[in-house]
C-alpha cells in the first residue's frame, strides 16, 4: 500500500496533465502512486497519461460531474494519506514532504492545506491572483473561517484517508461546491492544519470559467446553510462560545450570497427568482439598505439588453 496517493480527475486536459502529473513525480517522497481518472476525454489525455507507466496509473470513468470522478479515484486506491491535485494545477517542490511533517507532528489533524501562487497558462506568475493565506489559530478558528468562505483550494488539500471513512467523500450533487461540502464536514470533526507556503500552482485560464456564477451561487448557499444547520444540530460545536462569535460573519456571507443571486436572476429577466432571493437576504440581514434596495429594483421590469453575467472559476475556492 503505497503511503500516499495523488488523485486527478481528467477531463479533456491533454495541455497540462503532464505538467501535473509530472509535479507529483517530482515530490521527494517516493511511496506514493497517482491515481489519474479520466472523464470522458475527447483529446489525448488518456494516451499521455498512460505513457508514464508506474507509479500513474489510469482509470476510466464517465460521470461528468468531478466530484463522482474524484471519488472513483479516491475508491481506487489504499493509501494512507490522500492529495488532491487538478489536472491544470501542479504540486510545487516540498509539499508533500512538508504537509507529511504536520502529519507527524499532529496524529489527530484530518487535513492539511498550503498557500498557492496563480500563474496562467504558460505557468507565468500572476501576482493579483494571489491574497493572503487563512491560517487558522486553533480548530474553532478553522470552523468559523470555513463556515464564511471556502479557504481552502482543492489542489492544496493532503487529507488523512481514516478521515474520509469516518466523514464520508465527495457529494456528487454539488458540481461546484462539492470541495467546499467536504472541507466544513471535515472540519467539524477534526483539526486541520494550513502552511503559509506557496505549495501549488493555481492555474487560471479561460477554460476553467466555464461555470456560471449564478450556478455557483445556488451551490454555495446550499452547502453553507447545510452546514450551519449541522452545527445547530452539533452536541459540541451547538454550545461552543467560540465558534458562536464566527456566526453572524457566516450569517452575513450567507445574505450576501443571496442578495447576489437575486441581483444576477434580475439581470437576466427572472424578476419572480429574483424577488425569492432578496426576500431570503433581508430575513437574513433586514437592517442592510443595499439589499432592499436590490428587492425593489427586482420590482422593475429590466429593459433588453445585454445580461453582463460575471464567471469564475468552477472551484468554490474563497480567499477574501
Amino acid at each position: 500500500m503505497p503511503r500516499v496517493a495523488a488523485i486527478i480527475p481528467c477531463h479533456n486536459g491533454e495541455a497540462f496533465i503532464h505538467t501535473a502529473i509530472n509535479s507529483v513525480l517530482a515530490q521527494a517522497e517516493r511511496d506514493l502512486e497517482i491515481v489519474v481518472a479520466d472523464d470522458g476525454s475527447r483529446d489525448a489525455s488518456a494516451a499521455i497519461i498512460e505513457s508514464f507507466g508506474p507509479p500513474v496509473r489510469l482509470i476510466r470513468v464517465a460521470n461528468g460531474n468531478t466530484q463522482a470522478t474524484r471519488n472513483a479515484a479516491i475508491a481506487a486506491c489504499d493509501s494512507e494519506f490522500i492529495g488532491l491535485l487538478d489536472q491544470d494545477d501542479a504540486w510545487r517542490p516540498g509539499k508533500l514532504e512538508r504537509q507529511l511533517a504536520c502529519f507527524a507532528a499532529d496524529p489527530r489533524l484530518g487535513l492539511c492545506y498550503t498557500d498557492t501562487r496563480g500563474v496562467d497558462a504558460q505557468g507565468r506568475e500572476l501576482a493579483e491572483r494571489h491574497n493572503p493565506l487563512q491560517v487558522p489559530s486553533d480548530h474553532t478558528d478553522a470552523l468559523g473561517r470555513l463556515l464564511r468562505v471556502n479557504m481552502m483550494a482543492a489542489s492544496t488539500v493532503l487529507v488523512r484517508r481514516c478521515a474520509l471513512e469516518q466523514i464520508g467523500v465527495f457529494d456528487p450533487a454539488y458540481h461546484l461546491a462539492g470541495d467546499w461540502d467536504l472541507w466544513l464536514r471535515l472540519v467539524e470533526a477534526f483539526p486541520v492544519a494550513a502552511i503559509p507556503e506557496v505549495l501549488i500552482d493555481y492555474c487560471w485560464h479561460g477554460a476553467n470559467l466555464s461555470h456560471g456564477r449564478i450556478a455557483l451561487l445556488q451551490e454555495s448557499i446550499a452547502v453553507q446553510e447545510a452546514a450551519l444547520a449541522r452545527i445547530a444540530r452539533h452536541p459540541r460545536w451547538s454550545a461552543d462560545p467560540g465558534l458562536a462569535r464566527y456566526l453572524p460573519a457566516a450569517g452575513k456571507k450567507l445574505a450576501a450570497r443571496c442578495s447576489e443571486l437575486g441581483l444576477l436572476l434580475a439581470r437576466e429577466g427572472r424578476r419572480r427568482d429574483a424577488l425569492s432571493w432578496h426576500t431570503r437576504a433581508l430575513a437574513l440581514r433586514p437592517w442592510t439598505p443595499r439589499a432592499w434596495s436590490r428587492w425593489v429594483r427586482a420590482l422593475v421590469p429590466r429593459k433588453p439588453g445585454p445580461a453582463p453575467i460575471g464567471t469564475e472559476q468552477s472551484s468554490t475556492h474563497e480567499r477574501h
